[in-house]
């Protein structure tokens, strides 16, 4: 079994950090979900496409990420195996589609923290002139 493994530095909180990673992944139509003991974000089912897995855990000025895809899908749901979709030629297909979502999620994390604070608005004038 093989994973992507990162702890990507972030200057974002935890909660700030978890809406990148969902508005992001939920995007690329990944669903958060229990899979054999691990939340993850999982897309495709086995039958047509490889699963694809990325498990993103934020914590204050840290994210644990962790990619797969499937080694080895059976039938929709039955797969056995984890590819680390960074490393190796076997797989390739399915490790092509994996790799640039993770490389973009870790560019849209640390954009976050050097994205500038929005300017406060000004008061609305007091009315009248004079």
């Amino acid at each position: 079994m093989s994973r992507y493994v990162k702890d990507l530095s972030t200057a974002v909180s935890r909660d700030e950090a978890w809406a990148v990673i969902t508005a992001y992944l939920q995007g690329e139509g990944f669903e958060y979900r229990d899979e054999r003991g691990e939340q993850v974000w999982r897309k495709g089912v086995g039958a047509l496409t490889v699963p694809q897995f990325i498990k993103a855990e934020p914590a204050d000025g840290l994210v644990h990420i962790e990619a797969w895809t499937a080694g080895y899908a059976f039938l929709p749901g039955v797969y056995v195996g984890e590819m680390d979709p960074t490393s190796g030629v076997w797989g390739a297909a399915p490790k092509a589609m994996l790799k640039p979502r993770i490389a973009e999620l870790e560019r849209r994390l640390l954009a976050a923290a050097t994205a500038p604070a929005p300017a406060p608005t000004a008061a609305p004038p007091s009315g009248g002139a004079g």
